[in-house]
């Protein structure tokens, strides 16, 4: 994620982070008792707002994304949301998976890409286990 601030500008700010922890919901994702990523969530009106994914680079093309936003999709539809919606850098190659996983780009500004995915009407959306899970 780094990258994508220092390439616009953007000073980290920890304050802002630590700050955004509180209101979040920030889940670990642990693969074979080891910490490979993290998903933020927070409630935005009649959505989910997926805010953050990040997997460790060494686990990225094993799943773990795929799993974790299927696990967030899962959420909204437990939670009788009707869509989940994110940010994404134009440059970011998540933009890939989240098309592939049914997200429609709803407008893109600044570079940002503002996508959604919408609750099937009949709600039969079921996320597909993690390789390798029981």
């Amino acid at each position: 994620m780094g990258g994508y601030l220092v390439s616009r500008g953007i000073v980290w700010d920890p304050d802002r982070f630590l700050a955004s922890w509180l209101e979040f919901e920030n889940l670990l994702i642990i693969a074979e008792s080891d910490i490979v990523g993290l998903l933020r969530l927070v409630p935005e009106q009649d959505a989910l707002g997926l805010r953050d994914l990040q997997v460790l680079p060494q686990r990225q093309g094993q799943g773990i994304g795929t799993w974790a936003v299927q696990q967030a999709q899962a959420i909204t539809v437990s939670r009788d949301l009707l869509r989940l919606q994110l940010r994404v850098y134009e440059e970011n190659p998540a933009r890939a998976l989240y098309a592939r996983l049914g997200f429609k780009t709803e407008s893109v500004a600044g570079g940002t890409v503002h996508m959604a995915w919408a609750v099937p009407p009949n709600n039969s959306f079921k996320p597909t286990p993690l390789r390798g899970a029981a």
